[in-house]
């Protein structure tokens, strides 16, 4: 995954869990989960589970 996350541009793609890298344009809402998680909700109707530094990263690129 880390060759593929390297090799993709960083303002578009975002490595949200350690299994899922999204494009942000994607992403229509971010949900909270249960206590301390969190879900990405995708255009294509797709809740993908997004990890704590994921979730540091989203902020940072999308400016929440």
């Amino acid at each position: 995954m880390q060759y593929f996350e390297d090799s993709l541009p960083p303002e578009e793609f975002i490595r949200i869990h350690r299994s899922y890298i999204i494009n942000a344009q994607l992403i229509t809402r971010i949900d909270l989960h249960e206590k301390d998680s969190h879900l990405a909700l995708l255009t294509t109707g797709q809740r993908l589970p997004v990890s704590k530094a994921g979730y540091a990263k989203l902020k940072e690129v999308l400016g929440i």
